[in-house]
């Protein structure tokens, strides 16, 4: 048992970092306040965004290792190449893109177009979400079969409702960082829902392997 308890902790190492540097900007007093004051106008909860899906991409791409694939931000493109699906977080797929935007030695950003025929899955990153984006699915459904939904965090009342809601409407699962208390800014972690994502991702890899052997 012990060797599993250590590539357990190891897997999420990097869940715990990222939970500790997002949560202390969102219980920050002082972030707080300026929030109040100009709300939606802080560019920090956009970058927040990015840095969540940056993170994520490195936890995924350690963890899908063994495989022989790549993680990245992007967008993809039809077989033919002649439409382009909504901005994808982040997109597991085959080695190999069509374009590369800005991907030079000293990056600043790595945003690729990838065709739908390397691609297995979609994350979808989400900050503090209160309900699902019931449409994105759909809007992926001629790129991609498996679309999952990851959020920085949520209220934890709203948990199950949010499952079953994404599930309903053609997400792979729902999955968050932590729970987070709005009125106390008590935060939560639940390092086995953690564990549930990687394994999800790890099978959803498995299987389209196996059947595109």
């Amino acid at each position: 048992m012990q060797p599993r308890r250590l590539a357990t902790h190891l897997n999420l190492q990097e869940f715990h970092s990222l939970k500790e540097e997002l949560s202390q900007w969102r219980v920050n007093p002082q972030i707080q306040e300026m929030e109040r004051e100009r709300p939606g106008g802080i560019i920090l909860g956009f970058v927040r965004g990015l840095r969540l899906s940056a993170k994520l991409i490195y936890a995924i791409r350690e963890h899908l290792s063994p495989f022989d694939l790549q993680v990245d931000w992007g967008h993809l493109l039809t077989e033919d190449g002649n439409s382009c699906s909504p901005e994808c977080d982040i997109i597991i797929h085959l080695p190999g893109h069509e374009r590369e935007w800005n991907g030079h030695e000293h990056k600043i950003m790595d945003f690729k177009f990838i065709n739908c025929r390397q691609a297995i899955a979609v994350i979808s990153c989400k900050s503090f979400i209160r309900a699902v984006d019931r449409r994105y699915p759909s809007k992926l459904e001629p790129y991609v079969d498996k679309v999952f939904l990851f959020a920085e965090c949520c209220e934890p009342n709203v948990v199950d409702r949010l499952k079953r809601s994404a599930e309903s409407v053609g997400y792979a699962g729902f999955w968050y960082l932590y729970t987070c208390k709005q009125t106390t800014c008590e935060c939560t972690v639940d390092p086995p829902q953690w564990e549930d994502f990687l394994h999800k991702l790890r099978s959803v890899v498995s299987e389209y392997i196996g059947r595109h052997r």
